[in-house]
Formats: C-alpha cells, structure tokens, sequence
C-alpha cells in the first residue's frame, strides 16, 4: 500500500464509522434511550440524542485499533483513563448524577491518568527562568489543571458545532506547532470529531453529550500539557523560542477557559453554586440576544485565530507577560462587550 494511502486510510476509516454512527444512533430507536429534552434552562426547544460521543469514542478506538494496536498498548493506562472518564459521562447521559459524586469520580480517574499514565505538568518555561516543579506539586497543579480543563470543555458544550470545532481547532493547532505526541492517532481523532460535527450543525440531530465532551475535555487537556512538556528538542519554525509553547496552548483552548472563568466569577457574584445550570455562559446570551451558532463558532474560531498570531508574532516582541495582560484585556472586552449587548437588549424590550 502506497505511504500516502496509508496514511489517509485510518482517518478515513474513523470519518465514517463515526458519521455511520450516529445516523444509526440518531435515526433508530436507540435515540430514545439518550433524548436530551429540550426547553426550561437548556437552550434547545426539541429533544434530540446525546448520543454523538458514543460515535466519536468507538470511531477513534475502532480505527486506531485496527491500524495503531501497539500504540494503543504503549499508551494503555492513558487510554484507560479516557475510557473511564467516557463511561461516566455515559451514565450521566443516561441517568443524570449531582455535581458532587461526578467530580469526585472525575478526580480519581484524572488523578490515574496524572500518577499511573504520568501526564504532568513538571516545568513551565517564562522569558528569564525555568520553573521546575517538586513531585507533589506538580501532581496536584496537574489534576487541578486538567479537572478544570475537562469540564471548561464540558460547559461549552451547548452551541450547535462549537464544541467540535474547539476541539478541531486545539488539536490541528498542536499538529501544526509539532506536539510530541502520535500524530496519526491525532488525525484519526481529527476526522471522528469532523464525521460527528457533520450531524452537528444547525440544526443538530445529535448531540456530543457528556460522553463525548469529558472525553474530548480530557484529551485535549491531556494532550495540552504534553504540548506544553515537549522536550526542548522538539521545535516549530513558526516558535521562535520554546517558552512561546505556554502562551499558544492558552490561545487554543481559551474559549473554554474564558467561559468557565467568566461563569464562575457571575456565580460566586449572585452567591450561586459553581455548578448550578444557568443560561449565563458566553455562547448562551449570544444565542438568546439572537446569533446563529454558526456565527459563534466562527467569532470564537477567528479570536482563537487572532490570539495564536500574537503568540507567535507577538510575544518575541512584547515578551510573555507583557502578551499576558493584552492577552486579558481582549478577554475582559470580550466580557464587556457581552454585557453591553444584554443591557441593550433588555432596554428594547
């Protein structure tokens, strides 16, 4: 088999066992068993299956292990962390669990996959120093990292395609800047998140659910800070300088962490549960005050674009902290411009 067709083969492959997957999922009686009932606080008015990260899973699985089995082996423990993390949104889709026994759940498994897979965040690399972290330290910032990394994910999962695009986004945006990880099993990723998002437009016929979410939250967090961990051997001709890797990974992942940051900041303001549904989240008010989910995801994929420029053109310039602070204030604007937007929609009512 010729390399290039070797190549695109397992990709190809994920597409559409991914893409046939939902059909099946959605078309058939089995949408009965995860409908996702509309009205009330959540934003869609019809029921429609969460059922899509079922598909995106056995998508990935089924073509990895069929042309990367040692991979797959070599990679064990992470895996099995992946997979736990996808049966438990399994059975919050199923049968909704409280916020408290899903994050301790969530915090055993991340913990696994920090001690036993050993994804940890160890050094942080600025302008003028290098910071190694001490064992515990690291273990504890790095289950704290990806917790709040994977449910940052899970709470923009609310838009029609916005979550996949994230994903899509964050993950060709390592590609690009060379992560020292297994590409090809990145592409097959790449094209079963693609075959979902195709049935994941306006108007969705199926949803990622929190099956699909806390496993592409996880991944992609996982996946982050070993972007971040690259040896310093491991170089881009687009970075000048290895400490650039920090303020990229922030520029593709930010919509997920503005989001939970903003959110949680106007919870603990209105003295609210952190976890408590609301219709506070960015993509929410837009989708109220009347924007397409196609527009959103097109403005947070062109600030996304926006912020990796200036990671990479910026910060040789400006250095990293500098690029930090312009970095919050386009954050902060995005804020204000968010509540100027509700205030006037309030006044023409």
């Amino acid at each position: 088999m010729p390399y290039s067709l070797a190549n695109l083969l397992p990709p190809f492959i994920a597409l559409l066992l991914t893409y046939g997957l939902c059909m099946l999922l959605y078309k058939t009686h089995l949408a009965d068993y995860f409908n996702d009932v509309g009205g009330g606080k959540k934003l869609h008015k019809k029921a429609v299956p969460a059922s899509g990260g079922i598909a995106i899973v056995l998508g990935i699985f089924g073509a990895s292990a069929w042309f990367y089995p040692e991979f797959l082996m070599a990679e064990k423990w992470l895996f099995l962390g992946l997979i736990g993390i996808f049966i438990l949104g399994l059975i919050d889709d199923l049968k909704p669990l409280g916020w408290l026994p899903k994050l301790i759940t969530q915090l055993v498994l991340i913990g696994f996959v920090v001690v036993v897979a050993d994804v940890r965040l160890e050094t942080v690399l600025f302008e003028d120093r290098f910071l190694l972290m001490p064992n515990a330290l690291s273990v504890i910032l790095s289950i704290a990292i990806i917790t709040f990394g994977t449910n940052a994910f899970n709470f923009i999962d609310g838009s029609d395609g916005l979550a996949a695009l994230v994903a899509l986004t964050a993950i060709l945006g390592m590609l690009f800047f060379q992560i020292p990880f297994f590409n090809p099993f990145l592409f097959v990723v790449v094209a079963a998140v693609f075959g979902f998002r195709m049935l994941n437009k306006k108007p969705a016929k199926i949803f990622m659910g929190d099956s699909g979410s806390l496993f592409l939250g996880l991944l992609c967090s996982v996946l982050l800070i070993k972007f971040i961990e690259a040896d310093l051997s491991t170089t881009n001709y687009w970075l000048e300088t290895y400490s650039q890797r920090l303020p990229v990974a922030i520029a593709l992942f930010w919509f997920p962490l503005f989001d939970t940051l903003r959110v949680f900041s106007l919870r603990l303001r209105a003295r609210k549960s952190l976890f408590e549904r609301d219709k506070l989240h960015s993509y929410s008010l837009l989708l109220r005050l009347g924007y397409q989910p196609a527009f959103i995801a097109l403005v947070v994929f062109l600030a996304t674009l926006i912020q990796v420029l200036g990671a990479v053109y910026l910060v040789p310039v400006t250095g990293i902290y500098l690029y930090f602070v312009i970095q919050m204030m386009l954050w902060f604007g995005f804020h204000f411009y968010l509540r100027l937007l509700v205030k006037q929609f309030k006044e023409e009512k």
